[in-house]
């Protein structure tokens, strides 16, 4: 079970806060900079690993709140994270998900769809969604642990 620090709950807070605060129509405009991440993590710039290239803090906080994420049952919070030239996520997305073995053919459209979900899902306001996703999760795991059990009772 993963346990988020204080800058990962930081980090959380504003992404969360980001996607129910965004437009489900127009999700591409939710999204922020590492750098503009960063500073609203780190708005004095103590931190140069948060707020500056190469981001040597913020990436790894952004894989573990998405991580944490999954874990719960819900979309990669990450994927409302982009680069300022490009405009989307770097590759540690992608091999995030694949990581978390998250179906993703092909990244652009993995990452579409991922940012859908995000809005989706925190702009919904609704607090059953976030149980349920909570409940389904534990649900899941408790299936993996009675075959689990079942096989070591037959073997």
């Amino acid at each position: 079970m993963i346990t988020l620090t204080p800058t990962e709950r930081d980090v959380h807070r504003v992404l969360s806060t980001r996607a129910r605060e965004a437009d489900p129509a127009k999700p591409r405009e939710a999204c922020l900079t590492y750098k503009e991440l960063g500073l609203l993590i780190d708005p004095e710039g103590e931190n140069t690993g948060m707020s500056r290239p190469p981001f040597r803090t913020l990436f790894p906080a952004l894989g573990n709140v998405s991580r944490y994420e999954v874990e719960h049952g819900r979309p990669m919070l990450s994927a409302l994270v982009v680069a300022q030239e490009s405009r989307v996520p770097g590759p540690g997305f992608a091999e995030l998900a694949r990581q978390l073995q998250l179906p993703v053919a092909d990244e652009d459209t993995y990452w579409d769809e991922e940012l859908d979900a995000v809005i989706r899902f925190w702009s919904a306001h609704d607090p059953v969604l976030l149980l349920d996703a909570a409940v389904d999760r534990l649900t899941a795991q408790l299936d993996d642990i009675k075959a689990a059990i079942r096989r070591l009772g037959s073997a």
